[in-house]
C-alpha cells in the first residue's frame, strides 16, 4: 500500500445515457482488465440525464457488468434535487437526499434498493448524486445494508464505528498523486472525441496504478481515520473550492470531519 493507486468511477449510470460513448469507453475498460464502479440512477427522472432513447435491455448490461467484476453503486433514487444543500461534504449545493426528513429519506432509499432486488442487482456502494447526503442518510444506509460509500476527500478508505466503509472520490481527472487510494469520477454523458482520447491516453499510463473495489476493501479491512487522513482530506476539500471560505463553510467541514472519528 505505499503507492498510489486508483480507482475509476462513472457516474449516472441510465438506461437513457449516452450510448454511443459508453461502448468507446467500456472497449477501453477491457482492453485495460479496469472494473469501475458504476453508480447506476435506479428510476432516472432527470431530463439532463436523457441523452438517448431508453435501452431496453439497460438491467441485463447491469447484471452483466456485476457479473463481469464491475461494481455497481446505488446512485440515489430518482436523480431530482429538491433543495440546495451542500450535505455533510460541502462539494456541491443540490441535493436529493441532504437536509430531508429521515423517513422521506428512508421511503427513497427503500424504493432504490427495491428496484435492484426486483432487477436481481446486488448493491455494492452508494454514490449519492451531486455527492449530496448527510449523517441521516449514512446512518440509513448502514440499518439498510449499504456498507460502503464511495465520497469524500481523504487520502485513504476507513471504515466507521457503523460499519460503513468510506472510499474516498478525490479526483474528475487523472493526477499524480502521493500514497493513497484516488477514485476519478467521470459523467461520460457530456464527453467528446478528444475527451474520450485521453482517457484511453491516460488509462495506458496508469494501468500498473489501476485497481478494483475489492481489492481496496481487503487491503483497508477495518482501517480507522486518522489525524492525518483528516488534514490532508481538509487540504484537498481547500484544494478542490480554490478558495478558504466562506468560514460558514469552512467551519461546517471541520465539524464534520470531528464527526467520522467514530
Amino acid at each position: 500500500m505505499a503507492e498510489s493507486r486508483y480507482l475509476i468511477r462513472f457516474d449516472d449510470i441510465c438506461p437513457t445515457m449516452n450510448w454511443s460513448m459508453w461502448e468507446a469507453i467500456e472497449a477501453h475498460l477491457v482492453q485495460f482488465q479496469v472494473k469501475p464502479i458504476l453508480a447506476v440512477v435506479p428510476d432516472n427522472r432527470d431530463p439532463k440525464l436523457m441523452v438517448d432513447p431508453p435501452r431496453q435491455d439497460f438491467w441485463d448490461r447491469v447484471r452483466q457488468w456485476q457479473a463481469t467484476g464491475y461494481t455497481i453503486a446505488l446512485h440515489g433514487y430518482q436523480h431530482l434535487y429538491v433543495n440546495k444543500n451542500a450535505g455533510m461534504l460541502g462539494v456541491t449545493p443540490q441535493s436529493e437526499f441532504a437536509g430531508l426528513p429521515r423517513a422521506e429519506q428512508e421511503a427513497k432509499l427503500r424504493k432504490a434498493l427495491a428496484i435492484f432486488a426486483e432487477q436481481g442487482v446486488r448493491v455494492d456502494a452508494w454514490v449519492a448524486p451531486s455527492h449530496s447526503f448527510d449523517r441521516t442518510t449514512v446512518g440509513l444506509l448502514a440499518e439498510l445494508g449499504v456498507g460502503v460509500i464511495s465520497d469524500g476527500l481523504w487520502p485513504r478508505p476507513f471504515t466507521e464505528a457503523n460499519g460503513i466503509t468510506w472510499l474516498p472520490q478525490q479526483l474528475w481527472s487523472f493526477h499524480p498523486k502521493p500514497e493513497g487510494v484516488w477514485t476519478v469520477c467521470n459523467h461520460h454523458n457530456a464527453w467528446s472525441a478528444q475527451r474520450l482520447d485521453q482517457f484511453a491516453k491516460d488509462l495506458q499510463i496508469y494501468a500498473s496504478r489501476i485497481t478494483d473495489v475489492p481489492a481496496v476493501l481487503c487491503d483497508y479491512e477495518g482501517r480507522r481515520i486518522s489525524l492525518s487522513d483528516r488534514w490532508s482530506g481538509f487540504a484537498e476539500f481547500l484544494w478542490t473550492h480554490r478558495i478558504l471560505g466562506p468560514i460558514w463553510a469552512t467551519r461546517r467541514r471541520l465539524r464534520e470531519l470531528g464527526k467520522l472519528a467514530g
